[in-house]
């Protein structure tokens, strides 16, 4: 059972007045609310109030009531709880303030100083996000598909490592543990559907369209469910930990029977492929680290008799655009194709020095 709080019991009106003087003074306790108290109110008093009323507050009673607890406002609040106060702030500096919230998976990275907290950080965390059903610790990126390590440290170990999400008006699986996704990138992937919504009014039918590094599909999900919006798609991964779960979000959002094509290779060598050289009215490339170094393998997958369209992302230093700008006209003014629009912009912070940016590229 909680054990009885100390309340000051003052006049209604003078609520506010004297609610002011104990904050002042460091004698209100917070998070608890103001009680009734028949016509009165009564405030919550701290353990630094002194144990007799000073002579400002002679006139008030003091009474005692059984109160649960405030559930706190954030996990801090539920660590707190578990760690007690002078743990809390012994190591305030360490304890993480943000985490990637997937679905019902959260992602939280934790400093070596309080590693021997993760359980109760994870515990925590389950606490104030009721709709989580597991907590994996971020150990940093690691092989050539540069897939976060993850470690699980709370919640079901039978549920593994798949979510579902929904983003953009449509819901399909991720599985961070075998491969990239982030919500954080949602509003470039509705910028896609915009641009490609714009780019087939312009040519009067549906779209064919390559993601060359689809990942899960998160860039083509919402393009499938726009009515007549895709004619064929062509969605290639190099990771085969990802490919069933891409075959499966696809066809699952596939209510128009597009045609689909998903492949599992390098992304480079999907124009030996004839049928491909020139076929694409929209071409993604999403590999941040490598798009520049890959692109000049994938311009020529783009439709060159009529208007198409490039959108990709790429990790540039923040003083480069201008020089990714000159760079990307000469990639394609040197295959011929003639730009009419080109884009380098800044979508968001990548590192001090370096920026996650979007190229968009129209032609003809």
């Amino acid at each position: 059972m909680p054990n009885p709080m100390r309340y000051l019991v003052v006049p209604s009106k003078e609520t506010e007045r004297w609610k002011e003087f104990l904050i002042s003074n460091e004698w209100l306790e917070r998070g608890y609310n103001v009680q009734k108290d028949d016509d009165e109110r009564a405030l919550p008093l701290s353990n630094s109030f002194p144990k007799i009323l000073p002579p400002a507050l002679s006139k008030f009673k003091i009474i005692e009531k059984v109160v649960s607890p405030p559930i706190p406002s954030n996990y801090l609040g539920f660590l707190k709880q578990k760690i007690g106060e002078n743990t809390l702030n012994k190591y305030d500096q360490y304890w993480p303030h943000s985490f990637d919230q997937i679905g019902e998976i959260i992602i939280v990275k934790i400093d070596e100083h309080i590693e021997i907290y993760t359980n109760e950080i994870a515990q925590a965390l389950l606490l104030q996000n009721n709709n989580s059903t597991r907590i994996f610790r971020d150990l940093g990126v690691q092989g050539d598909f540069r897939i976060r390590k993850l470690k699980l440290i709370g919640g079901s170990k039978e549920l593994r490592g798949e979510t579902k999400v929904k983003e953009n008006g449509v819901e399909f699986i991720v599985d961070p543990t075998k491969g990239y996704y982030s919500p954080r990138l949602a509003t470039e992937r509705f910028e896609t559907l915009e641009c490609a919504t714009i780019l087939k009014n312009k040519l009067k039918r549906g779209l064919n369209i390559c993601d060359a590094y689809a990942g899960f599909g998160p860039a083509l999900m919402p393009l499938l469910n726009e009515k007549g919006l895709v004619n064929h798609i062509l969605a290639n991964d190099l990771n085969p930990e990802i490919t069933q779960l891409l075959e499966k979000n696809l066809i699952e959002n596939n209510k128009e029977n597009v045609s689909i094509n998903i492949k599992c290779e390098d992304a480079q060598t999907l124009i030996l492929d004839v049928n491909n050289k020139g076929f694409y009215d929209l071409l993604l490339v999403n590999i941040p680290h490598s798009t520049l170094e890959h692109l000049p393998s994938l311009i020529e997958l783009l439709n060159q008799g009529s208007s198409s369209l490039l959108r990709a992302w790429c990790i540039i230093e923040s003083n480069k655009v201008k020089d990714v700008e000159n760079q990307i006209n000469d990639m394609f003014n040197t295959r011929k194709y003639v730009v009419s629009k080109l884009i380098v912009e800044p979508a968001r912070s990548y590192s001090p020095t370096q920026i996650y940016t979007k190229i968009e590229v129209w032609l003809n």
